[in-house]
């Protein structure tokens, strides 16, 4: 399972110091209370405010994650919603799309039981300190690619995953991913490639990471379930979630 590292974001809160003139200490009295209430609220909005990417998420624990925006494949209004965190070029990530997400999508997508939603995690090119980031084009690609057919989004999934190379090197590139794009009926191959050089969806990629460093994701791919975390995504541990969340 591919893993990244995350920086700890972290606030610190410093009062202004204030001396009061012997002459008028009633005036540094009340200065001092003023300090004090301060520092005390914004410890509490520190306290209140959830820290990101301090703790990995918890299984048996339940966490709201927003997929509006997101690809999305399946019934809108299935009872079961699978979310998947993922980076193009983690093997792991393509061995859930070869030997889970078929059956899965058999069994559950495709009968209106559930459905799944993909959100980037595009981290192996840093961790591997590649000279070019070809996670990111990867994922800008499947980004414009959705915005001109969602549909289309899970057919570049797939043949992206079929053609993956080694995660230490640099392969992803704009001709490689061009001639993926360009093979999908219905999409304007020099559209895709003008919007990610333009940089159009960079901030997309920017809220599916900032969703990864709220939730303390740390690896992919990393599933949820109804916003449940299962910590090692087999077919047997999917859909053993999948149909307890269906009983209820």
């Amino acid at each position: 399972m591919g893993e990244s590292k995350l920086k700890k974001n972290s606030s610190t809160y410093k009062g202004n110091k204030s001396k009061s003139k012997p002459n008028n200490k009633f005036f540094g009295w009340f200065l001092g209370i003023v300090v004090v209430l301060l520092i005390g609220a914004l410890a509490a909005i520190n306290v209140i405010s959830p820290s990101k990417g301090d703790e990995p998420p918890v299984e048996g624990k339940k966490y709201e994650i927003s997929t509006v925006g997101q690809p999305v494949l399946g019934n809108k209004d299935a009872k079961v919603e699978i979310v998947e965190f993922g980076d193009f070029k983690c093997p792991s990530c393509r061995q859930f799309e070869t030997d889970v997400f078929p059956k899965l999508k058999e069994q559950y997508i495709d009968t209106g039981k559930a459905k799944i939603s993909f959100i980037n995690f595009s981290f192996m090119s840093e961790t591997f300190k590649l000279s070019d980031n070809d996670s990111k084009r990867a994922s800008l690609f499947g980004e414009a690619v959705y915005k001109q057919n969602p549909e289309a989004f899970w057919t570049y999934y797939q043949h992206l995953y079929e053609q993956q190379g080694d995660e230490r090197e640099i392969w992803a590139t704009e001709e490689m991913l061009s001639n993926i794009v360009k093979d999908i009926p219905g999409i304007d191959v020099e559209k895709v490639k003008k919007e990610v050089q333009e940089g159009l969806y960079d901030k997309e990629l920017d809220n599916d990471h900032k969703i990864v460093n709220q939730l303390g994701i740390t690896s992919t791919p990393t599933i949820f379930v109804n916003g449940q975390p299962i910590d090692k995504p087999s077919l047997e541990s999917v859909s053993k979630l999948i149909e307890a969340e269906l009983a209820k």
